[in-house]
């Protein structure tokens, strides 16, 4: 199955405040993806991260096994 987007340990920190920690996602092709969660849990951090809106201060993210890492 073909990867469209893989992320591998992002982290985005604020000062000293961890936004995401972590996080690991695999999407294949014809996968189907939500975000849930409270407000303030990093859904919009973490898109605006993989769509290169901010940066992030650890990890990898592919598009289509293409990295991008920092």
């Amino acid at each position: 199955m073909e990867t469209v987007l893989k992320t591998n340990g992002i982290v985005k920190k604020y000062g000293n405040n961890t936004i995401l920690n972590k996080i690991n996602m695999t999407i294949n092709r014809g996968d189907i993806y939500g975000f849930i969660g409270k407000n303030g849990a990093g859904k919009t951090t973490f898109m605006r991260v993989v769509l290169s809106l901010t940066n992030h201060n650890q990890g990898e993210i592919s598009f289509f096994d293409n990295k991008r890492i920092l």
